[in-house]
């Protein structure tokens, strides 16, 4: 399922290791002396599989971001209302690359560089907020 996700943004590999339903990018060395170590301590989690639906960590939308054509640029105002788990408008947007088309999936990205999280494109080029790096802390705050 990872490739699927992988390649509505970009035709480049990840090399990765499935364990169980969970995604990992493992050093070799490390995984030639893991031992009984938790997956999680020897690797960066990418995603996990649940429901018969792929659901991406962060880490994997960085990794993303450095070849993928499929991004929206925003504006400061766009990106604060992003990190807060808004949805983005027209006035948020600075550029759009790649598709334009309603329906497809974009990595978010600030005017830094920065990929902030993922979105679907709608209609009018307004953005569904997917998941974002505010996130984590909102999870945490319950």
């Amino acid at each position: 399922m990872i490739e699927l996700f992988i390649s509505k943004f970009t035709d480049t590999k990840v090399d990765y290791t499935k364990i169980d339903n969970e995604y990992f990018v493992i050093s070799k060395r490390l995984n030639e002396i893991k031992q009984d170590l938790k997956p999680e301590l020897i690797g960066l989690f990418l995603g996990k599989d649940s429901k018969n639906k792929f659901y991406p960590a962060l880490p994997l939308l960085d990794i993303l971001a450095k070849t993928s054509k499929e991004k929206v640029i925003v504006k400061d105002i766009g990106e604060m209302d992003f990190i807060y788990g808004k949805n983005l408008r027209k006035r948020h947007i600075e550029k759009i690359e790649g598709e334009d088309k309603q329906g497809f999936f974009k990595l978010i990205m600030n005017k830094k560089g920065e990929c902030l999280g993922y979105g679907k494109l709608e209609k009018d080029n307004k953005v569904k907020n997917i998941l974002d790096k505010g996130d984590y802390l909102r999870r945490e705050k319950d």
